[in-house]
């Protein structure tokens, strides 16, 4: 029996050993093998079992998790990084162009402008005051924008009625829709509705939305309120576009983002961001999204595109219809 029980002892004591240094083996191995990843990170390598052990595994497991945690942070900072230098690129773009316009008039009227005849001063400095008033309206609103997204901004809600916000921001605009050739038509309730908002906030919002409208609306702008009774209120504006695709609609709320990839109309590509924004600090929310496909214009007969192949039917490209909606809270605040 005790030569049984020495045998036993030695036999565990062996295993025992074995396992010891077998779990050496294998951690240096992983050791090796992590060390050679963190080399490079970008390869998409994981670590691999060197023996079955089910300790082991779960250690390999939650090693591989992390690192696979640690790429998709390293992909996230990369792609923030591109989108960063994308913005920084479109800023100086945007803020470069009106001030170059501003330099050259200026160089111009200091070059002797007596000896050009095709000087004309009233046009120049109503040329420098428009660059001007732009690079105002586009530093105002990275102001803005940063000032929003800040930490300790808060909005101040109150009763509002949203229904007087929307005629008077209408009336306000109409005129440079007008000049757009375009033609707003509303569909308003007669009575007050209240909701919880911000006045000022508010303001901002329906400027930028027909604004936006006045720059890529192609023939109409359709607005009406709707209230369906869910303790929410909905103002949806409706417009068509030849210039705008459907893919173009998820990213129309991405900052600095325009679908104009010369950045050659005025605008920062802030104005719907800055919109987005003040809903949701609000409450509540700001889509959009297309209503349908309309079919596309025909060329007119004799046009340049038609003389240049007068067998092919000619058509513009596609019109689509697109919905902006904003939803905010019926319940009456006294602050927030």
């Amino acid at each position: 029996m005790l030569y049984f029980l020495c045998v036993l002892f030695f036999l565990t004591g062996c295993f025992s050993a074995f396992r010891y240094f077998a779990l050496r083996s294998a951690l240096r191995a992983l050791n090796r093998e992590l060390l050679e990843i963190r080399r490079d990170m970008s390869q998409n390598r994981i670590l691999h079992m060197p023996l079955p052990d089910r300790s082991l595994e779960k250690f390999v497991q939650s090693v591989n998790g992390t690192l696979e945690q640690s790429r998709e942070e390293s992909r996230a900072c990369a792609e923030r990084e591109r989108e960063f230098q994308k913005q920084i690129e479109d800023i100086s773009h945007d803020l470069r162009t009106p001030l170059t316009v501003i330099l050259g008039y200026l160089k111009w009227m200091k070059s002797s402008p007596a000896r050009d005849a095709s000087f004309a001063p009233e046009e120049s400095l109503r040329v420098i005051e428009q660059n001007a008033r732009a690079m105002e309206r586009l530093v105002s609103q990275f102001y803005t924008f940063s000032r929003l997204n800040g930490p300790d901004h808060e909005l101040q809600l109150q009763e509002t009625d949203l229904c007087r916000l929307v005629r008077e921001s209408l009336a306000a605009n109409y005129a440079s829709l007008e000049e757009a050739s375009i033609t707003p038509r509303s569909l308003l309730p007669g009575h007050p509705v209240p909701v919880a908002g911000n006045q000022e906030a508010l303001e901002r919002i329906f400027s930028n939305l027909l604004q936006n409208a006045g720059r890529y609306a192609r023939s109409y702008l359709r607005v009406r309120l709707e209230e369906p009774g869910d303790g929410k209120v909905r103002v949806i504006l409706e417009n068509d576009s030849r210039e705008l695709r459907e893919e173009d609609i998820p990213l129309l709320f991405r900052r600095f983002y325009q679908n104009d990839p010369a950045r050659s109309r005025s605008g920062s590509g802030l104005g719907l961001a800055i919109a987005k924004s003040l809903a949701e600090r609000m409450g509540g929310s700001l889509t959009a999204e297309p209503v349908r496909e309309l079919a596309p214009a025909k060329a007119a007969a004799g046009s340049e595109a038609n003389m240049a192949e007068p067998e092919s039917e000619q058509t513009l490209p596609a019109i689509i219809e697109v919905r902006f909606i904003l939803t905010l809270r019926t319940q009456r605040a006294s602050g927030t």
